[in-house]
């Protein structure tokens, strides 16, 4: 089967971009042939056959730029349907696209090709959109414009995409998407080699990107609630545009020994920060769908706080995990509190998300179940 993948961005490291080098390895495996194209630089990858890209030329007036990014943007289009004429692809698998949607979801529709979406994030529902402004006039005035033209695009999706795979029922319910074309499709997590949980103080890990969106500030803030005789560490991972404000944050709480950043990890690196954790911290101000580190944490035994939003609940439901309310640092200081009281609790939830993911996210049926629902729309 040759297979015509779309991702906007595939160079940004996130959950997105994991996931499609996971499929492109599989299907690569399985004897498929894998195609990209993208908004953005060439990857390189050894299960792509081919990588083909767009480069949009930045227009100056913002006038332009707003026809070009809501409306159809004809070379993007023009190329596209280039693409989908070269390969002639049995179907093309959408991972990501958060700009050009019109252009994007019309060309597919129109090309009459058969199309499947891994659905990543919430932005189809304009509340948790990124065009959406909070505080003001000017906002306000911004959101009345924006809020037509993001209706449209959603439209236009529902109308192109064949079938819709959603790792959360979280998503597929508050996407609000069509019932006949969803399906839950679990995330593929692999297994690991264990490391013993430590248990000697409250060891929190968080990884991701640094930006305001996923409330490391908050974690931060809430740190600074806690009384001293409280033995902590904790650990950040990533980069982004926050770093220097949450390094300076840090410092006015007096954090600094007792908060290291790490900058961006290799995998190994990664695997090793997991283990030295006993608790992963998740704070986002927007509601994630089914967050990569919740479960890679997980695998690996070690359970998850984060924001009481999105698809977390989901994962971390009955006694896998803990919740706080989203943006509250009181909340989050007093859960924390709590399990530093009782860290024989990390063990417990930790256990028992670790024998959860195994089953749910099962590597084997999620791409035995990915080729199937292939099969299904191109028979």
């Amino acid at each position: 089967m040759k297979i015509l993948h779309f991702h906007d961005s595939p160079h940004i490291h996130g959950g997105a971009t994991q996931y499609l080098n996971h499929v492109l390895a599989a299907l690569s495996d399985a004897g498929h042939q894998n195609h990209l194209f993208s908004i953005s630089p060439r990857i390189e990858s050894i299960n792509l056959a081919h990588h083909h890209t767009f480069e949009y030329k930045w227009a100056k007036s913002p006038i332009q730029r707003r026809k070009d990014f809501f409306g159809i943007h004809q070379p993007l289009a023009d190329k596209l349907n280039a693409v989908i004429a070269e390969i002639a692809p049995d179907l093309i698998h959408i991972h990501n696209c958060a700009t050009f949607r019109k252009t994007v979801f019309s060309t597919i529709l129109y090309s009459e090709l058969k199309s499947v979406m891994t659905v990543h994030d919430f932005s189809l529902n304009w509340n948790a959109s990124p065009q959406l402004q909070t505080g003001g006039l000017k906002s306000f005035l911004a959101n009345l414009v924006n809020r037509p033209q993001h209706n449209k695009s959603r439209e236009i999706v529902l109308d192109s995409v064949d079938m819709f795979l959603c790792p959360t029922k979280a998503i597929m319910d508050g996407l609000n998407l069509p019932v006949s074309k969803s399906l839950i499709h679990r995330l593929p997590i692999y297994p690991v080699a264990q490391a013993e949980l430590p248990v000697d103080k409250l060891r929190m890990f968080f990884a991701g990107t640094l930006f305001r969106s996923k409330g490391v500030d908050v974690l931060l803030d809430a740190l600074s609630m806690l009384e001293p005789s409280i033995e902590f560490e904790l650990e950040i991972a990533g980069s982004g545009d926050q770093l220097v404000d949450l390094q300076q944050q840090v410092d006015h709480h007096g954090l600094s020994g007792r908060v290291r950043f790490l900058g961006q990890l290799s995998a190994a690196e990664m695997n090793n920060a997991y283990h030295r954790a006993n608790l992963q911290v998740l704070p986002s101000r927007v509601p994630e769908n089914s967050p990569l580190t919740v479960l890679e944490a997980g695998i690996r035994g070690r359970p998850s706080i984060a924001s009481h939003a999105g698809g977390v609940p989901e994962l971390v439901s009955g006694s896998r995990g803990w919740t706080f309310l989203p943006e509250s640092s009181p909340d989050l200081a007093n859960k924390i509190r709590e399990i530093a009281n009782d860290l024989d609790a990390l063990a417990v939830r930790g256990g028992n998300m670790q024998k959860w993911v195994h089953i749910e996210f099962d590597p084997h049926r999620h791409w035995a179940q990915l080729q199937s629902n292939y099969k299904q729309l191109i028979s």
